[in-house]
């Protein structure tokens, strides 16, 4: 009874052997060519700016972690400003991203339901500031999406003054 089902346990095995290789290769050769676009559509090309006037650099504003702050204002535009960030080779920390808290909230470990997005942490990216945030006291919140946590809030600061 043994030797019937070894037997045909082995036909079956070869018969994979050589009809799964066959299908892979028929799958791969039939595939649909991966869709391309000549170009995006107008309203996701990012344009780029050229934010040349430091409003001010302070290197002070967070006190755990020396990170350098650059509020750079665009050249042709004097209403629009970035948030440039620099820190230390070093600081790694997992999908980090960069709020605004207006006021002086007492921030502890949870993020305010008021807080505004500025976008990710890059050391090689500059952050749009929307010109709702520009004016008035706030703190800047480093925020780990992968940790769910707080990482770092700066000092109170005035982006512009009034």
């Amino acid at each position: 009874m043994i030797r019937p089902l070894r037997q045909r346990h082995r036909r079956i095995v070869l018969a994979l052997g050589i009809f799964l290789p066959l299908a892979l290769a028929v799958g791969v050769a039939g595939r649909r060519p991966v869709p391309t676009m000549a170009s995006l559509p107008p309203g996701l090309v990012a344009t780029a700016q050229a934010f040349t006037v430091s409003a001010w650099e302070r290197n002070n504003l967070f006190t755990n972690t020396p990170i350098t702050v650059r509020l750079a204002q665009a050249s042709g535009d004097p209403e629009r400003h970035s948030l440039w960030f620099s820190a230390p080779k070093d600081f790694v920390k997992p999908d980090l991203i960069v709020y605004w808290v207006a006021g002086n909230p007492s921030i502890t470990d949870k993020l305010p339901d008021d807080a505004s997005l500025l976008g990710a942490f890059n050391s090689s990216s500059e952050l749009m500031i929307p010109a709702t945030l520009k004016r008035g006291n706030g703190s800047l919140v480093l925020y780990s999406l992968a940790n769910r946590a707080i990482v770092e809030v700066s000092k109170p600061v005035t982006l512009l003054k009034q």
